[in-house]
């Protein structure tokens, strides 16, 4: 089992490789929704950006419902971000 410690660093890790850019509204509940999923099926791939979504895009049947629609939304963006109607 991973400590509550671990889990926060990743969390923490995770947002930071999710959303690079400067912090804006919406991208704490993109962080929120999808760090479980990267952790529990992505975790090897952490710290590497990359890999970390391509082995999102490899489960993404196996993503929660709320992280699929946010991942999804941020896929089928033009520069791959969130688009702002969503915020």
């Amino acid at each position: 089992m991973v400590k509550i410690g671990t889990r926060i660093a990743l969390a923490a890790t995770l947002a930071a490789l999710l959303y690079p850019a400067a912090i804006q509204a919406g991208e704490a509940e993109q962080a929120e929704y999808c760090r479980d999923d990267v952790i529990r099926l992505c975790a090897s791939s952490i710290p590497d950006r990359g890999r970390i979504i391509r082995c999102m895009k490899a489960q993404r049947v196996s993503l929660s419902a709320g992280c699929r629609a946010i991942f999804d939304e941020q896929m089928n963006a033009p520069d791959g971000s969130r688009p702002s109607s969503a915020h």
